[in-house]
């Protein structure tokens, strides 16, 4: 045996190891498939062509040829595009239900059935035909024939029922759950009056004379000529007692008269949906209500909260561009409330920048009244509606005292009441304070903080807590300190803007010292 001839041993690990080398390149080859494969999986995923939405008609035919091979097509509607396509194999065209949304592919093959389109036109049901069909009616009166989805075949249904349509107009996709007015519009008689509201003195003398003059003195109008307003627009910061003083006109009515007056209360944003057509006709149900109560002779007041959601500037994109449409419908009614003399519609808004100018115009809202930040005098007007003398008080204060201090404190113009910096589009800065963003609310908000401070005092010591200066200051300490916060957390423009201050005059906001912690 020769120096150089290797061992069984040696020979038996020589194998070993390439055994081994070549299993580890066969798993590193593994890995490197798998990757392969995983990116021909997503290149294959971004370069799929785009799927093509369309709504179910009827399957159109169906048979299987001498290869045992099923061929079938479909009627259906894509935007306005009524088609003839095939179905794909692996689909069978015994499941495809009218009204249903189906995917085509690039090739115009249909290859996938989903849900009913849960959004769609309303339109109100006028005519059930024998064979089924629909004669539907739109905002204007237009009638026109629909065809069942699937999903209403098996449904009754009778006049003044609300369904959607698809977007050609062809099929009637789903039954809307009927709708409760009650709950859209609150009709009430408020019992607020106008003693009730303090620091608005000039803002009551000018809806006295908008509102309660034509309604109680109709004769003295005809006499002159003169045609009473047809809507008073309140707009201002917000919490400053725009829909008290809508409420006070109500009462003030409903007590000139035998009947009684009637108050229709409504949000702008609850007019907002997403059908469409659904806001034009809830609009018109709304003064149709009015309408309704008017021709017994009652006064009614038709409040519109928040009207600038409702009632946005056309072309603004704010809201979809649904205003193009709500506005007008609106303005159709309000002009038509001139042949009623009992009806009177009374806005509030916080943006009346953002209110189409159309509304704003005379002949329309005819009256607008700016309910503003209340002064030191209307402040301690206020307070005193709400911290009276038949309190528990310290010994030794009356409710006067204690209101003019706590006026006092809340319009210092020093640190303490420093709430923040802004900045102009001038690049000028200057302080904000209290006063500056103080709201009848925001005095109700903080006498109810003290009394509901001497409550708890009261629990604690089983005896009457008197209201004290300290409660009062402790009160519009902690009012203070929440107002710091929402403002530095707020968008400046915006919030300058529904604060009521000059557009473009807040365009940043810096904390006031020590503001957040004082």
């Amino acid at each position: 045996m020769t120096q150089d001839a290797q061992s069984p041993q040696d020979l038996a690990a020589l194998n070993d190891r390439l055994m081994a080398r070549n299993h580890a390149l066969a798993e590193a080859l593994n890995r490197a498939g798998k990757e392969l494969a995983k990116a021909k999986a997503q290149i294959s995923q971004i370069t799929r062509p785009p799927l093509t939405f369309a709504t179910m008609v009827r399957v159109d035919g169906s048979h299987i040829d001498d290869e045992g091979v099923r061929h079938a097509s479909a009627e259906v509607i894509a935007g306005t595009r009524r088609m003839i396509v095939p179905i794909a194999a692996s689909l069978n065209p015994a499941g495809l239900e009218p009204g249903r949304t189906v995917l085509l592919n690039e090739n115009m093959v249909l290859v996938d059935q989903r849900d009913v389109d849960g959004v769609g036109t309303v339109r109100r049901v006028a005519q059930v035909l024998d064979d089924g069909r629909l004669i539907v009616e739109d905002n204007a009166g237009n009638p026109t024939v629909v065809r069942r989805a699937t999903a209403l075949a098996g449904v009754s249904l009778g006049s003044s029922d609300r369904v959607t349509v698809d977007s050609s107009g062809r099929l009637a996709l789903e039954l809307l759950p009927g709708e409760d007015d009650a709950d859209l519009v609150l009709e009430e008689t408020p019992d607020v009056t106008f003693a009730d509201i303090g620091g608005l003195d000039e803002q009551i003398e000018r809806i006295r004379d908008a509102v309660q003059l034509p309604f109680l003195h109709r004769e003295l109008f005809e006499r002159y000529n003169l045609n009473p307003p047809k809507g008073v627009l309140l707009y201002g910061p917000p919490g400053n007692g725009k829909t008290l003083i809508a409420k006070a006109v109500a009462h003030m009515l409903a007590e000139g008269t035998e009947s009684g007056g009637v108050f229709l209360s409504v949000k702008g944003p609850e007019l907002l949906n997403k059908f469409v057509g659904e806001s034009e006709r809830l609009i018109r149900l709304i003064f149709a209500r009015a309408r309704e109560r008017a021709a017994s002779g009652r006064p009614v007041i038709v409040f519109i909260d928040e009207m600038d959601s409702l009632l946005r500037t056309r072309g603004s994109g704010v809201s979809s561009d649904v205003e193009t449409t709500i506005v007008p419908q609106f303005l159709a009614e309000l002009d038509g409330v001139e042949q009623l003399d009992n009806v009177m519609v009374i806005g509030a808004s916080n943006r009346v920048d953002m209110i189409d100018p159309a509304v704003l115009r005379p002949g329309r809202l005819d009256v607008k009244i700016r309910v503003d930040r209340p002064g030191p005098r209307q402040a301690d007007d206020i307070i005193r509606h709400y911290l009276t003398d038949d309190l528990p008080l310290e010994q030794g204060v009356d409710a006067h005292a204690l209101a003019r201090v706590l006026v006092g404190d809340i319009y210092a113009q020093d640190e303490h009441r420093h709430v923040c910096d802004v900045c102009d589009e001038h690049g000028q800065w200057r302080a904000i304070h209290m006063s500056d963003v103080v709201s009848g609310a925001m005095l109700k908000n903080i006498v109810d903080r003290a009394k509901t401070r001497a409550v708890k005092a009261s629990i604690e010591t089983g005896a009457a807590a008197a209201l004290s200066v300290d409660m009062l200051a402790m009160a519009a300490q902690e009012e203070f300190r929440e107002s710091v916060d929402a403002i530095l957390d707020a968008d400046p423009v915006q919030w300058s803007r529904i604060a009521g201050f000059e557009s473009g005059s807040v365009t940043r906001i810096r904390p006031a010292g020590d503001a957040r912690t004082a």
